[in-house]
């Protein structure tokens, strides 16, 4: 796995003002091995737990985030 193909345990994905996951761990499905990304969410200015899959991943990562990592 590399940084650009799934969230990292570690680094902070922002929109700049008004989104941010902080992914705190990567886990796999245990019968398909898909990944999940597990961490916080932050939306209108308030923080949640929130988990990210594949799917997520492709189609957020054309929008330009900036990536903060640690």
């Amino acid at each position: 796995m590399t940084d650009d193909d799934f969230f990292q345990p570690g680094h902070t994905y922002s929109d700049g003002d008004l989104w941010a996951f902080r992914c705190d761990m990567v886990t796999t499905h245990p019968e398909d091995g898909e990944r999940t990304a597990l961490g916080w969410r932050r939306c209108n200015g308030q923080w949640d737990p929130y988990a990210y899959g594949p799917n997520d991943w492709e189609i957020s990562s054309v929008v330009g985030w900036s990536v903060e990592k640690p």
